[in-house]
């Protein structure tokens, strides 16, 4: 059922099965807001008494992932088919936007560097096209582009969140159930709290800065294993900006700036793996 948040204007979708019998209470997953919904009063219709139809299956939710082949494609991917969702892939935004406007799909994680069509054009298209309003585009950042975007995503083409290559499974997850409340398993983690959040993003940021402006110490670091030996200073400086915005019981609690790095790490590491062997 999609609803919308009477506080926050948040647009999500809520598992709740349809018509109501009774009230049911539902909170809004970006503000947390509770709202009740309560049966509609109708006059009973004729034959009323008779055993009701099934409900219709709920078809599998349709996710486009546009981007190039590579390990963080194949992440998302899978993910998302965890999460229930019926997954395509595409190189170019053309064919992708297409395969949208065709199956109405629900979800498009589209690369902002896209070959052709550029993923910002595909998220703009879509926005403005009044029969993919349920639709969610999620844009993909790249370390490696000097150029790239830093605007806030809800600013972004109409794009409805911004990732970057090094987004942990868990925050991804998260992402998606912002969107999409009745996938994947009932026990799944509770979102985190903005702080959180902005932290994470946070560390992404200063990561990619570190990339950046130091691409060369970057890749030897990785081919060597020497990334934190090689980048200790830049790494340092990075350290005490988090720290200087980060909230301590944030801070605290977790080692989201030293996760962030490690999995970057590891997530280049296993995509120089693949090119040397091929695979």
């Amino acid at each position: 059922m999609d609803l919308t948040c009477r506080k926050c204007g948040a647009r999500f979708r809520a598992a709740i099965d349809m018509p109501l019998a009774r009230p049911v209470r539902v909170a809004c997953p970006a503000c947390a807001h509770q709202m009740v919904l309560k049966p509609s009063v109708a006059a009973p219709a004729s034959g009323a008494g008779r055993p009701r139809a099934a409900a219709p299956t709920r078809r599998r939710r349709i996710a486009v992932i546009a981007d190039e082949p590579r390990p963080f494609r194949q992440f998302l991917h899978d993910q998302l088919q965890k999460l229930g969702f019926e997954v395509s892939l595409f190189e170019t935004g053309e064919p992708a936007l297409d395969f949208i406007r065709r199956t109405q799909a629900d979800l498009a994680i589209v690369n902002v560097y896209l070959k052709g069509k550029l993923g910002v054009e595909v998220s703009e298209e879509i926005k403005s096209d009044a029969s993919l309003a349920h639709s969610r585009v999620i844009l993909i950042g790249a370390l490696f582009r000097a150029n790239r975007f830093r605007a806030n995503p809800t600013n972004l083409y109409g794009a409805d969140e911004y990732i970057e290559e090094a987004i942990p499974e868990r925050e991804f997850r998260q992402i998606i159930h912002k969107f999409f409340a009745d996938v994947g398993p009932a026990a799944e983690a509770p979102v985190e709290t903005q702080e959180y959040a902005e932290a994470r993003r946070l560390a992404r940021l200063i990561l990619s800065d570190i990339v950046i402006y130091h691409p060369a110490k970057v890749d030897q670091g990785i081919r060597d294993d020497s990334f934190f030996q090689l980048l200790h200073d830049e790494i340092e400086e990075g350290r005490q900006y988090y720290e200087s915005r980060v909230p301590m019981r944030v801070r605290r609690d977790s080692e989201i700036f030293s996760e962030t790095l490690q999995q970057f790490v590891q997530m280049k590491r296993e995509e120089m793996d693949k090119v040397r062997t091929g695979t």
